[in-house]
């Protein structure tokens, strides 16, 4: 059986990424590792990474932003632009 948190696109912000209503407290307990998937608007991404983080450009990732919400974000690319994702979009979150 796997664990889900569900919640929604809360805003998107200057750089175009998605800022989820999911707060870091909800998903302290969550794995950081490849078991974890956050699925939006018919794509998924693997794992969840502190803000900053290393993966390379054009790579999607969901991370654990300063804004104390899980944003998720093309790194060098608006998500919201490229993939068309609006507020309101239902986000979840499965490991």
């Amino acid at each position: 059986m796997s664990n889900l948190i569900e919640g929604q696109v809360a805003s998107v912000n200057a750089h175009g990424d998605l800022v989820t209503d999911i707060s870091i407290e909800q998903i302290a307990h969550v794995p950081r590792d490849e078991s974890v998937r956050i699925n939006f608007g018919g794509h998924e991404t693997v794992g969840l990474y502190p803000d900053p983080h290393d993966q390379p450009a054009a790579t999607m990732v969901a991370k654990l932003s300063d804004s104390g919400f899980l944003e998720v974000g093309i790194v060098g690319i608006s998500l919201s632009e490229m993939l068309g994702i609006k507020v309101g979009e239902p986000v979840k979150i499965e490991w």
